[in-house]
């Protein structure tokens, strides 16, 4: 299609950093989403595929919102549409809150994986796995319009972006810096425990030495 060159970002940071990779990763990612609109990119793809040991997959509602805002700061925002590719994305919630916070398109490429997965090995009967793909997405699909119609939203364009939300758990520096314009009224955790949390995840799917936690 004419005029909508995409350009994709790997969202992954070095986890032997912790906190001040994962913001430093971030600040590389805004640029670099800078340059790729000069250059004429009009979708930009986030996508935390091609992990390793080494690099975990940056929270993607943190990236999605930093991003985001980010771009509004550069008045630039009106010119590309962003689509999140995750592992995280697998239900309902995770879908609005990305749209909420400016994503166009989600990608939940994982979710979609188990689903056909399930089909062949047996877990989900009498359904192809192409069917279960698409029964996931329709679902995906109909439980974001429901929310958005208990909040009053009758289009997906007055949705993304909006923020209708409220933070509990994060600390004032996280909020006005990635997520500016969210209430947090609590207050909460910093960036080097958000790291830390998501190193953790991280060291289940690959454990420190190549270790198999309880073997």
């Amino acid at each position: 299609h004419p005029g909508l060159s995409t350009y994709v970002i790997r969202w992954l940071f070095p986890i032997s950093k912790s906190g001040q990779g994962l913001q430093e990763r971030i600040e590389e990612i805004r640029a670099e989403v800078s340059e790729a609109i000069s250059q004429g990119a009009r979708i930009i793809i986030l996508s935390d595929r091609d992990g390793d040991a080494e690099n975990a997959p940056i929270p993607s509602l943190l990236l999605t919102s930093a991003v985001h805002h980010h771009l509004i700061r550069e008045k630039t925002r009106t010119k590309v549409g962003l689509v999140v590719e995750s592992g995280e994305v697998r239900e309902v919630h995770h879908v609005e809150i990305l749209v909420g916070f400016g994503a166009a398109a989600v990608n939940p490429y994982l979710a979609m994986e188990t689903a056909e997965d399930l089909v062949r090995q047996g877990v989900i009967t009498d359904i192809t796995p192409e069917k279960a793909v698409r029964n996931l997405i329709k679902s995906l699909g109909k439980g974001v319009l429901k929310v958005m119609s208990k909040m009053g939203v009758s289009t997906i364009a007055s949705y993304t972006g909006a923020q209708i939300f409220e933070a509990i758990g994060l600390s004032k520096e996280v909020v006005d810096e990635y997520f500016v314009g969210l209430t947090s009224r609590l207050g909460g955790v910093g960036i080097e425990i958000l790291a830390s949390e998501t190193i953790k995840r991280h060291h289940i799917a690959y454990p420190p030495g190549g270790e198999i936690p309880g073997s």
